[in-house]
């Protein structure tokens, strides 16, 4: 991928600037002559060549390529889940909408529906009904045209973590793992993380660290390996195993101060992680937030709400003593306002108000006045607090979008209402952004921000330089 490299020209003695495509690499190594050649870190598209790369008779070094398959052939890698006794989301594949039907059926709704072979979760969606999920499977059928279309059985209402290890084939190391703040159903991407996990039992991590070693030596994985957990209902599932970098290592990598794509490569070359001097998880000094950064003032118009499908172009770090101080940088560093006092717009799905009331309790604590749509400011009097009504678009004005242009409101809380208020919906948030002022489409992303006003108000932010978290890792 050139745009790793194309801006550091110190990275490499020699630069292709050419398509991933097995014709082109092979031409690549044909010139090179390669002593060995790494699929593992070039996100996904590499790993689909490794068979073909194999199969021309190029030295692989890292992770073997039927490993690779064996991770990413959903049959397979079932298979070795159930031999293991390891939980995985009920999931089947559909070539056509009669089979997807019946699959959802039998796993029951809400389903995930993707497309094979597809980056960034494009054409990804969250189906509650069979309607849906016939327009979602004919869209999915024209972007992956001859693939299956894969179902997984949704966890609602579950978190989500990142872990992320490197083995040499005989002892597998984890480097780090980070906690989703936006529950499951936000792409990897998209959701803002914590290093270390905040709201996760010692034993339910120290469970996956098991399970996440267990499998890189099972699938015998030379390098860095990625596992995507979820946690429902007290029982901890397996998303998806990735053998390669995630997105998440650099992040990790500078959080714990350890070069962990330089001790990887070192393993992939055939040093033991002993030689290597990577023998324990790396301690953690204080808490990283992870925040994606999006695009979304480029494009007028669009709606800033979060889903399966990938939108962010980036992200930022935020480091600090506590878990409120470090959202706070990172919500900052993000691009975002981070208002300090004014009027809190609230509005949430049914299924969400008894979530939205600890945020609301506490956004009153600290001085803010609450508005909401009629619906949910009746349910927060309910509980004691004091809310003032705003009319929705359609009941009149002044409405909420008037009192959104008109400098009124300071935060935006809103959750998706369903198809009957989408309109109303999509208009806060695009008005919101418009006019920069601080929009959350999730109650766990509200909670958080809440935590990170909170921490702004009771002092001044502290300042560590990211060279002070180095750890030495002689690896010559």
């Amino acid at each position: 991928n050139p745009e790793t490299v194309s801006t550091d020209y110190d990275t490499s003695d020699r630069l292709y600037f050419e398509p991933l495509t097995l014709e082109h690499v092979l031409a690549i190594v044909e010139r090179e002559k390669p002593v060995g050649v790494i699929l593992q870190l070039g996100g996904q598209t590499p790993l689909k060549l490794a068979q073909g790369l194999a199969a021309a008779g190029v030295p692989i070094w890292g992770t073997s390529p039927d490993a690779i398959d064996l991770a990413e052939d959903r049959r397979r890698f079932g298979a070795l889940l159930a031999e293991e006794g390891i939980l995985q989301p009920e999931n089947g594949t559909a070539m056509s909408v009669g089979e997807a039907i019946e699959a959802a059926r039998r796993i029951g709704f809400p389903v995930l529906v993707r497309p094979s072979y597809v980056l960034g979760g494009r054409a990804m969606a969250i189906c509650y009904d069979e309607s849906t999920l016939e327009g979602y499977v004919r869209n999915a059928v024209e972007v992956s045209p001859g693939h299956p279309v894969l179902l997984d059985r949704f966890l609602d209402d579950a978190f989500e973590l990142d872990l992320d290890l490197i083995s040499d084939g005989e002892r597998a190391v984890v480097a780090g793992m980070l906690q989703h703040i936006e529950e499951a159903g936000i792409h990897s991407g998209d959701s803002a993380a914590v290093l270390p996990p905040y709201r996760v039992s010692q034993a339910d991590q120290d469970e996956m660290r098991d399970i996440a070693q267990r499998l890189a030596l099972k699938l015998g994985v030379v390098g860095l390996m990625n596992v995507q957990f979820a946690i429902h209902e007290g029982k901890i599932y397996v998303l998806e195993v990735n053998p390669r970098a995630s997105r998440t290592v650099p992040f990790i990598a500078k959080a714990v101060g350890v070069p962990l794509v330089k001790i990887a490569v070192g393993a992939m070359a055939g040093r033991s992680l002993e030689q290597l001097g990577f023998v324990s998880e790396p301690p953690v000094d204080g808490v990283f937030v992870k925040a994606p950064v999006f695009p979304f003032r480029r494009f007028p118009g669009v709606d800033p709400l979060l889903g399966p499908e990938m939108k962010s172009t980036g992200e930022v770090m935020g480091a600090a003593p506590t878990f409120g101080e470090a959202f706070a940088k990172a919500w900052m560093g993000a691009g975002h306002k981070l208002p300090l006092s004014g009027r809190a717009f609230l509005t949430v799905h049914d299924r969400d108000k008894e979530a939205l009331l600890p945020v609301a309790q506490k956004l009153a604590d600290l001085g803010f006045e609450l508005a909401a749509t009629a619906g949910t400011a009746s349910f927060l009097e309910a509980q004691g607090l004091a809310v003032t009504p705003v009319l929705k678009v359609h009941e009149g004005r002044p409405h909420v979008v008037d009192r959104l242009i008109n400098g009124d409101i300071d935060l935006v809380v809103n959750t998706p209402l369903g198809r009957e208020s989408h309109e109303d919906d999509a208009l806060i948030r695009r008005t919101a952004l418009k006019y920069d002022i601080p929009c959350v489409t999730t109650l766990s992303g509200a909670m958080a921000a809440v935590l990170g006003i909170e921490s702004r108000r009771s002092g001044a932010l502290s300042i560590r330089p990211l060279q002070a978290i180095g750890r030495s890792v002689d690896l010559e």
